[in-house]
C-alpha cells in the first residue's frame, strides 16, 4: 500500500510538472541553438554532415531527436522531450523527496523545482539540457534505492543510470562526486560496487570526452567568467539569460533565497539522526547544487573557459531536494506562504519565457510582417547567417543578392541593435555585424539604398530598404 502510494505521488508530480512546463511552449521562436538541432536531425544525411564539423558531443541526444522528428517537425513537437524531461525529474525528486523527508518533503522538492524559471526556459527548449536534469535526478534516485536495499538488479539500474548522464550532456557527469559524498557519509559499506559500477557507466562519458575532443573550439565563443558570473547563478538556480531582463533582479534573490533554504533543509536532516542514508543525501545534495558551477568556474580560470550557467543546471535539483525537506518541517500554512511568494516573484519570467520572443528572438512575427510586405521583386537580405536560419523557417524568404545591382526595394534581416540606422543618416548602420554581414550592407549604401520602414522585436530588427531617387 505504501509502495503504491508513493507511486501515485511520483506519478501526480511528474504529470503535474509536464503540463505547467509544456504550457506555451509552441508560442516563442526557435531560437539558434534549436534551429541547429531542427536542422541536424532534418535528415540522416543533414546529421552527419553536422557532426562532423560540430556537436558530436550531442550525438545521443541528436540521434534521439533524428528519429523523434520522424513524427513531426513542430516547434512544441521537437521541445516535447524536453518537457516530458523536467516532468520525470519533478516526479523522480518527490519520490525522492518523501523517501527522505516524507511525502510533505517529496510535494515540495517538486514544486520548488517547477518554480524556477529555468526549468520552464529550457523544458521549452529543443536541446538536451533537461534530460541533463533527469538524469542527475535518476542518477540520485537509482543512488538511494540501491544504498537502501542493494541487489544486482538495483546495481544495474544504478550504472545505467550513471551512463545517461554524458548522454543528456557531458558536463552532467559533475554530478557524481556528490554519489562519492553520500556513500561516504552514510557509511553504507558498498565502495567496491559503488565505483565498480559508476565506472561501467561512465563508459559513455570517456568515449563522447574523446571523440569530441577535436571540436573543443566550439566552445571558443565562451569567456573566462567573473566573481558576478558565479554569484549569479541564472541558469541552475533561476532563469537563464546572462544579462538583466523582466524579473531578472527578483529571480536571482529567489534562487539564493533557494539555496539558503535548501542549506537548512540539509541540516535539518543532518540532525535527523547519526549516519544513515539521510545524512548522506543532506551532504551530497548540498555538493550536487554547488559543485558543477563551481568546477566549470574553476577550469574556466586556469585552462579554457567552459563555464556557462546552462551547463550546470543538472545542479538545481540538489538545492531543491533539500528545500522540499526543509519547508516539510515548517508548519503547513508557513510552507504554502513561502511557495506561494516564490511563485509571485518567479511569475514575470515564467511568463517571459512563454512570450514571441521568449527565447531570445521573434522570428516568427519578423518572417510573418516580410511576407506580408513583400512584392513582387523584393529582395530579402541576412547580415547574420541565424536570421536567415530563423526566419527561413517561419517563411519562405530565400535570400536574393545576386551580381546584379539589387531590386528597387530590399528587407534587410539583422540582429535587434539600437544602431540599425547610421548616426546621422537614414543608411543602414555596419556596427554590430558579421563580416560577410558588413559586406552585404556596404554593397546595399553604394548602390544607394535608404530605410523606408523598420520593425523591431527581441533579438531581430528588419529594414525595409529602397534605392534612393538617382541611383
Amino acid at each position: 500500500m505504501v509502495a503504491a502510494g508513493s507511486g501515485v505521488l511520483g506519478w501526480c508530480a511528474g504529470v503535474a510538472a509536464f503540463a505547467v512546463v509544456f504550457a506555451g511552449s509552441w508560442v516563442p521562436s526557435m531560437w539558434a541553438d534549436e534551429l541547429a538541432t531542427a536542422e541536424a536531425v532534418s535528415s540522416p544525411a543533414e546529421l552527419a554532415e553536422v557532426l562532423a564539423e560540430r556537436d558530436v558531443v550531442f550525438v545521443p541526444y541528436y540521434a534521439l531527436m533524428l528519429v523523434w522528428s520522424w513524427l513531426g517537425g513542430a516547434d512544441w513537437w521537437l521541445r516535447l522531450p524536453s518537457a516530458l524531461g523536467i516532468g520525470a525529474a519533478a516526479g523522480l525528486l518527490a519520490d525522492l523527496g518523501r523517501r527522505l523527508g516524507g511525502v510533505r518533503a517529496g510535494v515540495a522538492a517538486a514544486l520548488v523545482l517547477v518554480v524556477l524559471p529555468s526549468m520552464s526556459r529550457f523544458g521549452q527548449e529543443a536541446r538536451p539540457y533537461a534530460l541533463a536534469v533527469a538524469a542527475a535526478v535518476l542518477s540520485f534516485w537509482a543512488l538511494h534505492r540501491v544504498l537502501e536495499r542493494p541487489s544486482r538488479g538495483r546495481w544495474a539500474g544504478y550504472g545505467v543510470a550513471v551512463a545517461l548522464l554524458p548522454c543528456t550532456h557531458l558536463f552532467a557527469v559533475l554530478v557524481l562526486p556528490a554519489h562519492l559524498v553520500v556513500a561516504a557519509v552514510a557509511k553504507a559499506g558498498v565502495w567496491r560496487p559503488l565505483l565498480g559500477w559508476m565506472a561501467a557507466g561512465c563508459v559513455p562519458a570517456a568515449v563522447l570526452a574523446v571523440v569530441s575532443a577535436s571540436q573543443v573550439g566550439q566552445v571558443s565563443w565562451l569567456a573566462v567568467p567573473g566573481w558576478s558570473d558565479l554569484v549569479l547563478l541564472r541558469s541552475s538556480i533561476t532563469s537563464w539569460r546572462p544579462v538583466p531582463e523582466v524579473g531578472h533582479l527578483a529571480a536571482v534573490l529567489l534562487g539564493w533565497a533557494v539555496v539558503a533554504v535548501a542549506v537548512a533543509g540539509g541540516w535539518a536532516l543532518w540532525r535527523s539522526g547519526p549516519g544513515g542514508l539521510g545524512r548522506g543525501f543532506a551532504a551530497g545534495a548540498l555538493v550536487w547544487g554547488a559543485l558543477p558551477a563551481l568546477v566549470l568556474f574553476a577550469v574556466s580560470q586556469v585552462a579554457t573557459p567552459v563555464y556557462n550557467t546552462r551547463y550546470a543546471l543538472a545542479a538545481a535539483p540538489g538545492f531543491a531536494l533539500l528545500a522540499g525537506v526543509a519547508l516539510a518541517r515548517v508548519r503547513v500554512p508557513v510552507a504554502v506562504v513561502a511557495v506561494g511568494a516564490a511563485v509571485a516573484v518567479a511569475w514575470p519570467q515564467h511568463v517571459r519565457v512563454r512570450e514571441p520572443g521568449g527565447h531570445e528572438v521573434d522570428y516568427r512575427s519578423a518572417a510573418a510582417w516580410v511576407s506580408a510586405g513583400r512584392q513582387a521583386g523584393d529582395a530579402v537580405v541576412f547580415a547574420v547567417p541565424w536570421a536567415r536560419e530563423g526566419l527561413s523557417r517561419y517563411g519562405d524568404l530565400p535570400e536574393v543578392l545576386g551580381a546584379e545591382p539589387a531590386a528597387g526595394r530590399v528587407w534587410l534581416v539583422r540582429e535587434e541593435t539600437g544602431r540599425a540606422v547610421r548616426p546621422g543618416t537614414d543608411l543602414p548602420s555596419r556596427y554590430g555585424l558579421a563580416p560577410v554581414g558588413a559586406a552585404k550592407v556596404t554593397r546595399l549604401l553604394e548602390e544607394g539604398f535608404a530605410v523606408r520602414r523598420q520593425r523591431d522585436w527581441r533579438g531581430v530588427t528588419v529594414l525595409l530598404l529602397e534605392r534612393a531617387a538617382g541611383h
